[in-house]
């Protein structure tokens, strides 16, 4: 599997011609569907992103259980305790974490990639709100987000402390050592915060800035399980 951000110049309904993005508007997207259930669709782990020397239209089909997700800039305002969150963060000394950017999800996506995680090179975190505190709106004071979330295994940091990491099985999957932990989360005033809310086909509109996440047939073709799409304002969703 791997994720290209790109620009959509057609859709004809079954295929998608897409322009990759050169490196310096490529921007890496934990939130970006991929296979898995409806409960573990986004964000997949470890998927290296394509090569941005491929600068060619590509052609990628999608599928009957692609899943589409419309993405649109938001604030940490209103959110509240109990609603379903992730972010993409910076490790720092004494394992402090920086958000680079915020993930909020709507109620049908709660349980997404639940969990701790490392993907395309940075640590991603997703759980259930248990505290957050929005930047200062004069943009001088950071704010902090705190998630809940359940893990995979529970790893040992010497002197008696140990960390939840890996990504959430579905309860009747999991196994005798899943964990749950919590990450506080610093939250700097310019982090780029995203509502992503479920759609279908009809996001598609050529000219929008999607994220893909592709493989490969056996015979070669490009195909797509899930397509993040990045929307303008004009319209926005309800805050999660």
């Amino acid at each position: 599997m791997v994720r290209i951000k790109a620009k959509l110049t057609a859709f004809d309904g079954q295929v998608m011609t897409l322009e990759p993005l050169a490196p310096k508007d490529e921007t890496p997207n934990p939130g970006a569907p991929t296979t898995g259930s409806p409960k573990a669709g986004m964000p997949q782990g470890a998927a290296p992103q394509a090569s941005t020397a491929q600068i060619k239209p590509i052609a990628v089909s999608v599928l009957p259980d692609t899943r589409y997700v419309g993405s649109w800039r938001a604030s940490l305002d209103g959110v509240k305790p109990g609603a379903y969150a992730g972010a993409a963060v910076i490790e720092g000394e004494g394992g402090s974490l920086k958000a680079a950017d915020v993930y909020l999800y709507a109620e049908v996506l709660r349980g997404s990639g639940e969990g701790r995680f490392s993907e395309a090179g940075r640590l991603i975190v997703n759980g259930a709100v248990s505290a957050v505190q929005p930047p200062a709106a004069d943009g001088k004071q950071s704010g902090s987000l705190t998630l809940h979330y359940r893990g995979a295994v529970l790893s040992g940091l010497g002197r008696g402390k140990t960390l939840c990491e890996g990504r959430a099985s579905p309860p009747a999957y999991a196994s005798a050592l899943a964990c749950q932990g919590d990450a506080v989360i610093q939250v700097p005033p310019a982090t780029p915060v995203s509502a992503l809310t479920p759609g279908d086909k009809s996001l598609l509109v050529p000219g929008s800035l999607v994220t893909v996440a592709m493989t490969k047939t056996p015979d070669n073709k490009d195909v797509t399980l899930g397509v993040i799409v990045e929307k303008s304002m004009a319209n926005p969703p309800t805050s999660p």
